[in-house]
């Protein structure tokens, strides 16, 4: 019987896990913030008929029909991508996850948040305090609320690294990503048919559909925020990048227009 092999960070110190850690969580923001961009250009471009209407029964057509396909499988490859298992040189999500997954690197987190929000600097107030006891009163108050807002942000913290391994853990069995990968693997990425060592093949794939990739890409900006809220203690203004991802595809690609072109009408020709 072979020996259970070891986890894939065991070698590296919890220091720098945590540190490679933190640094891929803020890389997956870039990571999402280009898929944004992808996906809102896919919105109007393979979603609705603004380009397709476009251009009629024609040669032409079968070009644009490529196009289309080229346009949403990149989107696909990459949002696969995030989802790969864990590497020493992968930037997704199950690598992070693995990273800290120790009890002792969770700890220390913990341990940092709090130390930050406990030790705070006093307020100062302008017009200082003309009896010691108001002072010595003012700081124990101030004391105390540091402590409430180090034990409340401590908790928090343990709150988002519980919701990113759940939320992890159902996209990690989900059909919509099993359907994705499969059909990265299978029809995109040349033909990689064979799924990864440690990784099980599903016995069942459903094929894949319309819109799966917009679940997913929801759910994994779900879990990118919590992980970053968590490791980096800041967050990020999705909202806004989507906004502005959806305003620069709009203006490109609304304002598209086929003209002058000579079609080659297949309708006129003789079948």
């Amino acid at each position: 019987m072979s020996k259970p092999s070891k986890p894939l960070f065991h070698a590296m110190p919890d220091t720098d896990r945590l540190a490679k850690a933190k640094r891929y969580a803020d890389r997956l923001v870039d990571h999402l913030a280009t898929l944004f961009t992808m996906h809102e250009a896919n919105r109007i471009v393979v979603y609705s008929d603004t380009l397709a209407k476009q251009i009629p029964r024609s040669y032409a057509a079968h070009a644009f029909n490529q196009f289309q396909r080229s346009m949403h499988m990149f989107e696909l490859v990459r949002l696969c991508a995030l989802w790969d298992k864990p590497s020493a040189d992968r930037e997704s999500i199950p690598t992070i996850l693995a990273l800290i997954d120790k009890a002792e690197i969770a700890d220390t987190l913990a341990a940092d948040t709090h130390r930050f929000y406990a030790n705070e600097l006093t307020a100062t107030h302008l017009t200082p305090f003309k009896d010691a006891d108001h002072q010595a009163a003012y700081e124990a108050w101030w004391a105390e609320e540091r402590q409430s807002r180090a034990n409340e942000e401590t908790a928090k913290l343990r709150t988002w690294l519980a919701e990113a391994w759940s939320q992890a853990e159902a996209v990690q069995a989900s059909p919509e990503l099993a359907a994705l990968r499969t059909f990265r693997d299978g029809y995109i990425a040349h033909n990689l048919s064979q799924p990864e060592p440690d990784q099980k093949a599903p016995t069942e794939v459903r094929g894949v559909r319309y819109g799966d990739e917009a679940k997913l890409l929801d759910t994994t900006v779900q879990i990118a925020d919590r992980l970053h809220l968590a490791l980096n203690g800041t967050s990020f203004t999705w909202d806004d990048s989507r906004e502005i991802a959806r305003k620069n595809a709009k203006s490109l690609w609304e304002a598209c227009q086929f003209t002058g072109i000579n079609w080659n009408r297949r309708s006129d020709t003789k079948t």
